[in-house]
């Protein structure tokens, strides 16, 4: 069976580069991290970038260039960066490609990220920032995606099952 690439999307913890790389292996494509793809490029993690206001800007021109570069691959897995969505270039390229949403609360990827043992005042910051984040994109989110995966309640394993059942369409 010829195995088409894939684009996984949704918000930090959601199960991105995990799946992907299980994908990946799987299918014996590459796997483009953006995230990582955009801290090579620029020599400083997301964290570090946002320390700023300049320095997001400049993280988000670098991941835009990122994202446009990795989508050119068909014949990857392409892990998106969670704030790429917000791109209007990306989300235009984004209709070129199978895009599947894993949708995650921020509970799960407060837990999933070892966010709770920070305690409560920051994990309720944390939580706050993210479900706000959430609320912004999901819109784009469902605009892009040709499939939306839960993921709260399922194992990589059974997510990149649910992927594969859907490539087999």
């Amino acid at each position: 069976m010829t195995r088409l690439g894939v684009v996984l999307t949704g918000i930090p913890g959601s199960g991105k580069s995990t799946v992907g790389a299980l994908l990946a292996e799987a299918w014996a494509v590459p796997l483009i991290d953006t995230d990582q793809l955009v801290a090579e490029r620029t020599g400083e993690t997301p964290a570090e970038a946002f320390a700023t206001a300049e320095g997001e800007r400049r993280f988000r021109r670098a991941e835009e260039d990122a994202c446009l570069d990795a989508l050119s691959r068909p014949d990857a897995v392409v892990a998106l960066g969670s704030g790429a969505i917000e791109s209007p270039l990306v989300r235009d390229a984004l209709a070129e490609h199978r895009v599947v949403w894993l949708q995650a609360g921020v509970q799960t990827v407060t837990r999933r990220l070892g966010m709770t043992r920070l305690g409560i005042p920051a994990l309720t910051a944390i939580r706050a920032q993210l479900d706000e984040q959430l609320q912004s994109r999901a819109g784009w989110y469902e605009a892009v995606a040709t499939e939306v995966i839960g993921t709260d309640r399922l194992s990589p394993g059974q997510v990149v099952a649910a992927i594969e059942a859907g490539a087999s369409r």
